[in-house]
């Protein structure tokens, strides 16, 4: 053991020996480690055996692509494309498909089909008052998950309890999202249908209803409304809802049940229409079917109204 006297002297001799400075270690930024692992990873070759030919893998997929020369048009191309390529393609094929049929249908529907109220119309400011719960709810969820939909919405009840106001927003929170939706009162669609009957009408009834048909979603609000006339029903109704199979389509009505089937049966005249129920069948076996209990905001607004007075 060494004497205090030692210690200090060996002390005082560590501190004028001068320290060496160590370098820092390089570290390699974390896309090159990645890049150098991507062969044993994959047992891929970055580069082929050539400059032109081998085995190639995309760095994002990780698939692995073989390049070839072609002799008749004497050029190297891949043979294939990887999962990141072919969903590009996917993407952009459906993107121009939507765009296609979207065009089509401002062309057939060029007036406006929505009133200045409904074209306001969201989720946030819907006026929830009691008995919407459950219909607000069943019209939020069926807009967040459109792309799982397999049925549409029946929404019935008394006039002006909400009931639009909220496929309205179901229309517009899809259209913001890139879908072809269409919004249709149903007696504007009746009369688009029978304007095309003018000699200077641009549309035909059959580029009004394949219109209609081809929307991802449809909306026929206020069905039920007015007298069914026997063409209608044949030119018109039948043929949309009937295309229209497989695909989501929505409808608001203030009739119940029992009075809609009623009004699918004969026209005003008393001409037989749907006698077997079969398209009425057909709208309430493809969709989820509420009754907004609601009370009427119209009538409340009315009221409030006439005792301000």
């Amino acid at each position: 053991m060494l004497s205090n006297k030692d210690q200090h002297l060996l002390n005082q001799t560590m501190q004028t020996i001068p320290r060496v400075k160590q370098r820092p270690v390089y570290k390699a930024p974390p896309i090159v480690d990645m890049l150098l692992g991507i062969p044993n990873q994959t047992g891929a070759s970055l580069y082929g055996d050539s400059v032109h030919e081998g085995t190639y893998c995309c760095l994002k997929c990780r698939t692995e692509m073989k390049r070839t020369y072609i002799p008749f048009v004497k050029k190297y191309v891949m043979a294939g494309a990887c999962k990141c390529d072919v969903e590009r393609m996917e993407r952009e094929e459906l993107e121009n498909e939507r765009k296609m049929r979207k065009a089509r249908m401002e062309r057939a529907f060029a007036k406006s089909m929505m009133n200045d109220r409904l074209k306001q119309a969201t989720f946030d400011n819907f006026l929830p008052r009691p008995g919407t719960e459950s219909v607000r709810q069943a019209a939020e969820d069926f807009a967040y998950g459109f792309e799982n939909s397999k049925e549409g919405l029946l929404i019935f009840g008394r006039p002006g309890n909400g009931k639009s106001h909220l496929l309205a927003a179901i229309h517009h929170y899809l259209d913001e999202q890139g879908y072809v939706s269409l919004f249709l009162d149903w007696s504007q669609l009746s009369n688009l249908a029978k304007d095309t009957f003018s000699k200077n009408s641009k549309v035909t009834v059959t580029d009004i209803v394949n219109a209609a048909i081809n929307a991802d979603l449809l909306t026929l609000d206020e069905l039920g409304s007015g007298e069914l006339t026997e063409y209608e029903y044949k030119s018109i109704l039948f043929p949309v809802i009937n295309g229209r199979q497989g695909k989501p389509t929505n409808y608001t009505m203030n009739l119940d049940l029992g009075r809609l089937e009623k009004w699918f049966e004969k026209d005003k005249y008393g001409n037989q229409l749907d006698p077997d129920g079969r398209l009425f069948d057909r709208i309430i076996g493809t969709c989820a079917i509420y009754e907004n209990k609601g009370t009427s905001k119209r009538r409340e607004d009315a009221m409030r109204r006439l005792q301000s007075e």
